[in-house]
């Protein structure tokens, strides 16, 4: 069945061709049909479809049939209803990333900005962002942390200290030495999530043009920080003990190293964790050839196998590391509070950065949180959470040892939010991303997390924000795409190549 749809003096046309022998129930091939022809943009943002009577009578079924087809693609936001107006494609469907495109180039930016309004979409479940749950926020203890400050709710809605707040940097030593690094309340600056924390970080460290170490692959954000910042990059690759020491200490010889940026627990986006040993030796390196570390620490609270080791700025003797760490992953990422631990030396410099950015974080916000803290709430959430997440870390695992052709690696994350699969040489990522997007799945191309080419072979997993059925149905998807792709590349497998990069 063909039929034509007038939109803004336009004719499109909507095709629904049904397998009435099939096993698929009807309404459903219906569905999906009209969901293909969204997302192709056939049946654009606004388009008034065919009404149930209408449609029933040219596709040749009964209005239950279109009832239900409709309501189906109206619980996914792909369209929406009015009484008396008709039944539209919703303005939801039209968030797609930009990598979906056909020739869509992936930028970090770009990725960032995408997977940031990913969550506003329709009928996209996503592997791409590495966010937590938010059905897993702590709603009603975090509503009676706020309801704690009702009675100062006049002096809260007003200017707080540049620094942060003194009762939440307090609770924010606490909290720090519950991961093993001691810190007085003076030495914390509170601010707006660990982006802002590393980005004040680096413009006290370095100018333009200066050189910085980075981890290959690195998180994504960094990645556009420093763009912006007009620093250059020298890569240091990361494996599984953590970045490969051997060739820092050759890129600290032969260049101006200002510092390094590192994720060492439960790194972005491998999910690798940097050995004891090697946080030592790492920080003898930085005192040998005098550069500073910035240690991203957001994801240290997600253990999920045993202790991670305890921080950089921990074992730091000679006041070279930045620590900066945040509730993003853990509590959520719309709190933008977060702590950093700075040598006493960069302390004001520190300070008259954060004031020049926005003055300081929303004073409300801060003392809710310290309320929250100071209850012990933060230890009671981390009970909770911690299992499920693990469930679902477990869950991805097992599903792409069963789904995943030989040949594509991954690596077996202890904590954090991110898997890193690799695909054998030569086969690129290509068009894997945005075929899984019109199955209703994103994932994150791996190539927005290097400076060079080598991400090409790369997609980054995550599976927080998801279900363990969700993890598994979407494993089946992705990997039925990869399939697809090393039949067109036809790479040749050595059975071998076929492990978890553990």
């Amino acid at each position: 069945m063909r039929m034509s749809i007038g939109y803004k003096g336009k004719v499109t046309s909507l095709e629904i061709v049904l397998d009435r022998n099939g096993s698929e129930p009807l309404y459903r091939q219906i569905a999906e049909q009209i969901r293909r022809a969204i997302v192709d943009g056939r049946l654009p943002v606004g388009v008034q479809l065919p009404t149930v009577r209408e449609l029933a009578t040219k596709v040749g079924v009964t209005r239950l049939t279109v009832q239900n087809a409709y309501a189906e693609l109206q619980s996914g936001g792909w369209i929406e209803s009015t009484v008396g107006r008709g039944t539209f494609v919703s303005a939801r469907a039209a968030v797609r990333p930009r990598w979906s495109a056909a020739n869509g180039a992936a930028t970090p930016a770009g990725v960032i900005g995408d997977i940031l309004q990913m969550g506003a979409g329709a009928g996209v479940l996503s592997f791409a962002s590495a966010a937590p749950d938010p059905h897993l926020f702590p709603e009603t203890e975090f509503w009676a942390a706020f309801e704690s400050e009702r009675q100062r709710l006049r002096e809260a809605s007003s200017y707080g200290p540049a620094q942060g707040d003194a009762w939440l940097r307090v609770e924010l030593a606490a909290h720090l030495a519950e991961r093993g690094l001691p810190a007085t309340p003076e030495e914390l600056l509170v601010v707006a999530g660990v982006t802002q924390g590393v980005m004040l970080a680096a413009q006290a460290l370095a100018r333009p043009g200066d050189s910085i170490l980075v981890e290959q692959p690195a998180y994504v954000g960094f990645l556009h920080q420093l763009r912006t910042l007009g620093l250059q990059p020298v890569t240091v690759p990361v494996e599984k003990e953590g970045p490969r020491l051997d060739v820092v200490e050759q890129m600290a010889r032969t260049h101006r190293i200002r510092f390094f940026y590192t994720v060492p627990t439960f790194q972005n986006p491998t999910g690798y964790c940097m050995s004891l040993s090697h946080r030592r030796q790492l920080l003898a390196l930085a005192e040998q050839f005098d550069f500073s570390i910035i240690e991203d620490d957001l994801y240290g609270w997600l253990a999920y196998d045993e202790e991670p080791p305890i921080p950089l700025k921990a074992l730091d003797r000679t006041e070279r590391v930045l620590y900066v760490s945040s509730f993003s992953k853990t509590l959520a990422p719309g709190l933008r509070l977060g702590v950093l631990a700075p040598p006493p030396a960069l302390r004001d410099r520190l300070l008259g950065l954060r004031i020049a950015a926005d003055l300081g974080s929303p004073l409300l916000l801060q003392r809710a949180l310290a309320a929250f803290l100071h209850r012990g709430e933060f230890r009671r959430h981390l009970r909770r959470i911690l299992p499920v997440y693990r469930e679902r870390r477990n869950a991805l695992l097992a599903a792409l040892a069963r789904a995943m052709p030989p040949g594509v690696q991954w690596t077996k994350p202890q904590g954090g939010l991110c898997c890193w699969l690799t695909l054998p040489r030569p086969a690129p990522v290509g068009e894997i991303p945005r075929l899984a997007l019109q199955q209703g799945w994103a994932v994150a191309p791996g190539s927005v997390f290097w400076t060079n080419p080598e991400g090409e072979r790369n997609l980054r997993l995550c599976f927080g924000g998801l279900t363990v059925d969700q993890v598994r149905c979407g494993v089946e998807v992705v990997a039925q795409v990869v399939r697809q792709q090393l039949k067109l590349t036809a790479a040749p497998v050595s059975p071998e190549e076929w492990l978890p990069l553990v």
